[in-house]
């Protein structure tokens, strides 16, 4: 298994594979590595799962090929919890490693 289906394996939902090679190259990941074990226990990994936990608490309901893919208000936010949880984790205090706000010496 490769990073792509790892990361797509989170979900049944179609996650554009666009989507996860986008946070997968954020985080310096390829998606095409054979996923071992040091990879899926590294943080860039977790943080790529947290995204994408991120990412499908906020997808729209879909229709595709005759499925329809949707998640109850409880889906998502298990979604929300499980990215913050992994964050948590890591330390980065559910901000999935982006920081907003003033960084001056007037602080």
């Amino acid at each position: 298994m490769d990073v792509l289906q790892s990361l797509k394996s989170l979900s049944n939902y179609p996650i554009p594979t666009a989507t996860v090679n986008d946070i997968a190259e954020g985080l310096g990941l390829d998606i095409e590595t054979v996923l071992t074990p040091e990879i899926r226990n590294g943080a860039s990994f977790k943080r790529a799962q947290a995204r994408i936990y991120k990412f499908l608490s906020e997808c729209p309901d879909v229709s595709q090929g005759g499925i329809s893919y949707s998640f109850t208000d409880e889906d998502r936010r298990r979604f929300r919890l499980n990215a913050d949880s992994i964050l948590d984790e890591l330390g980065d205090g559910g901000n999935l490693g982006v920081a907003y706000g003033y960084m001056g010496s007037d602080l």
